[in-house]
């Protein structure tokens, strides 16, 4: 590929693509169909129309296609003349001219991992890296072994910059055959591979290291997945050699489903790496006005009613009590800027993480775990483990629940927050979960810490490798 690329796309593939590619690459444009964003930047660079590449100097420009109507726009560029293109979805890199269509490149020239005597590694493998995986990477580190991680879509910089160090090497690649032969040729004792999607767990089972499957999110549970995800999800439980669910609920629908040895199954929720030291806590907001501060951190969703994550109704209903939301988001800002739009009292506070993050939630009164529950992600919530409700424990604010059987029967049990009836005073209700003790060592002392978990993690890891070991005998 030339020195030279224009993106075309700036959606979500288009700008994930400027994140793997920005180091070795000069980006000039990024082109797109859209009228809306035409004329605008993204990271410094313009966004032009497509019609625009007719009157550019391409002689050393490649442009490398970002949207899954890849053919259509393919078909654009070709009637412009332009006879070679790249097409890059998912991190996967293809090229396409009048001698060949869709011929995967690899761009990554790294050499095979070697070893030293006694080490113990574990290669963590995700299209972009997220939270849960670098925090079982670093509970693993702390357990002595070397974490590496190889990823397609996005670096961990483009996201979560801080987490980035953990790692001994990081490595991008793009195509199926430069991670098989990257991984198969290489000393890693074990791979961990987290899905959604299930597209890397299916291919790094085709090399020859024992491989973790850690089902982030199962798909088959969801209203709306199609068949091919449905296979995927099947290829990647029932041949991977060891798969890991993010709550129990998870695992028994998996072992059940897919007819899984219970050795080869474990489930880890999505806790806090430690419990966060909140001695210096912030200020609470409600000291100087009186009112009721909710915090709320994580996705949010507009377009689709069906979503757990379509707030609007259920938002309007909180604030229309009398009660502030301030939510930390890193979804589109355009969409929480809309949000704020619902009410005066909700607020779009921007988008951080880890200890920063729970840090700053200390100085609101409660923190919000309700979900929109409809038809069938109903059974989805009720698997999730979501990484909010310890974060905001650990920032020693009662949640509030609602929409998960799950989560209304852990907050009752443990006294650390209440069930929201929406059809009472809702406003009485969050005075009385407000006035919750979340203890400073609460999540320490239940072993509700990923570090807590690391030794039966290693554990398990350990007694896939050796099976696998006795099976090549």
């Amino acid at each position: 590929m030339k020195r030279n690329i224009i993106i075309f796309g700036i959606g979500h593939y288009g700008k994930n693509a400027y994140w793997k590619l920005k180091d070795a690459y000069h980006i000039t444009a990024f082109a797109d169909n859209n009228r809306d964003v035409q004329g605008t930047f993204y990271e410094g660079i313009p966004v032009v129309s497509g019609e625009e590449l007719m009157h550019m100097n391409r002689g050393d420009t490649d442009i490398v296609i970002c949207t899954r109507a890849y053919y259509q726009i393919g078909t654009q560029i070709f009637d412009m003349g332009i006879f070679s293109y790249y097409v890059m979805l998912e991190g996967f890199l293809y090229h396409t001219d009048l001698n060949e269509t869709m011929m995967p490149v690899e761009l990554c020239k790294a050499s095979y991992l070697r070893k030293r005597d006694g080490e113990k590694n574990i290669l963590f493998v995700q299209n972009a890296a997220c939270i849960r995986t670098y925090k079982i990477a670093k509970a693993m580190k702390e357990e002595g072994y070397k974490v590496y991680l190889l990823y397609t879509l996005a670096p961990p910089y483009a996201a979560y910059e801080e987490f980035a160090d953990i790692y001994e090497d990081i490595w991008g690649f793009s195509s199926a055959n430069g991670i098989l032969d990257f991984i198969s040729n290489s000393d890693f004792d074990i791979v961990h591979c987290s899905n959604e999607p299930d597209i890397l767990v299916n291919i790094v089972q085709r090399s020859n290291k024992p491989v973790v499957a850690d089902t982030h999110d199962m798909q088959s549970i969801r209203s709306d997945t199609d068949f091919d995800t449905l296979v995927l999800e099947y290829l990647a439980n029932v041949n991977s050699d060891g798969v890991m669910y993010t709550s129990a609920y998870g695992a028994n629908i998996a072992k059940n489903k897919y007819r899984l040895d219970e050795k080869k199954v474990f489930y880890v929720n999505n806790m806090v790496m430690e419990q966060a030291s909140v001695s210096q806590a912030l200020p609470k907001l409600s000291a100087s006005d009186n009112t009721i501060h909710c915090v709320y951190e994580g996705g949010v969703v507009g377009n689709n009613k069906e979503s757990h994550r379509f707030f609007d109704e259920m938002w309007k209903k909180i604030t229309d009590a009398g009660v502030h939301i301030h939510f930390f988001s890193p979804s589109s800002i355009e969409y929480c800027k809309r949000l704020e739009d619902i009410s005066s009292l909700i607020h779009y506070e921007g988008n951080i993480n880890g200890e920063k993050l729970i840090l700053e939630m200390t100085k609101y009164d409660c923190g919000l775990a309700v979900f929109n529950s409809v038809n069938n992600n109903k059974f989805h919530l009720e698997s999730a483990s979501p990484n909010k409700v310890y974060e905001y424990i650990s920032a020693g604010i009662p949640v509030i629940s609602a929409g998960a059987k799950s989560l209304k029967e852990f907050v009752e049990q443990y006294h650390v927050g209440i069930e929201l009836d929406f059809s009472g005073d809702i406003r009485k209700q969050l005075e009385e979960a407000c006035k919750l003790h979340i203890d400073d060592d609460f999540l320490t002392r239940n072993n509700m810490t990923m570090k807590s978990c690391g030794k039966e993690l290693a554990a398990f890891y350990e007694s896939i490798k050796q099976k696998q070991a006795i099976g090549c005998r």
